[in-house]
């Protein structure tokens, strides 16, 4: 009962905070949008009329490149990894949800290991619930003895 009040509560907080702090989100503007596609046609034109060019060789004051980035960096690309899903630690994913915690970081995080804290996490809560049952068993088990 304890565990599932604390998965709800769990779950209530990460959902009211992703409502709050994300509202700005949904607002479009459609004349932005049209704005930036408008660009991107004209560099992608310029690039079709000039066979051959690279990224390198057209001039930095090009105004067709005034938003364009270079998002071919490799070490921005794998510097995500290693994040546990939504900030929280995979090991407590593990440990609090088993193996359902377990999933869930496979599958966000996409990243061998963090899910393999994640199963450290699920098998250690695992361990410690054994280890629960049988010091319960063997005190209260027991305890019929003492009674005379």
């Amino acid at each position: 009962m304890k565990k599932t009040l604390l998965s709800m509560i769990f779950a209530s907080a990460f959902s009211i905070g992703a409502i709050a702090g994300n509202a700005e989100v949904f607002n479009l503007d459609e004349q932005e949008i049209n704005t930036e596609f408008a660009q991107l046609n004209e560099l992608e034109q310029f690039v079709t009329e000039n066979e051959g060019i690279t990224l390198s060789e057209i001039s930095a004051e090009n105004p067709l490149l005034a938003n364009v980035s270079n998002s071919s960096d490799i070490l921005g690309v794998l510097s995500t990894l290693g994040e546990p899903p939504f900030g929280v630690p995979s090991m407590l994913w593990g440990f609090c949800f088993g193996i359902a915690g377990v999933a869930l970081v496979y599958f966000v995080a996409d990243d061998r290991d963090e899910t393999k804290k994640a199963f450290i996490g699920c098998a250690i809560s695992a361990g410690l619930y054994i280890v629960f049952w049988v010091v319960y068993v063997l005190v209260l088990g027991n305890a019929f003895w003492f009674v005379g």
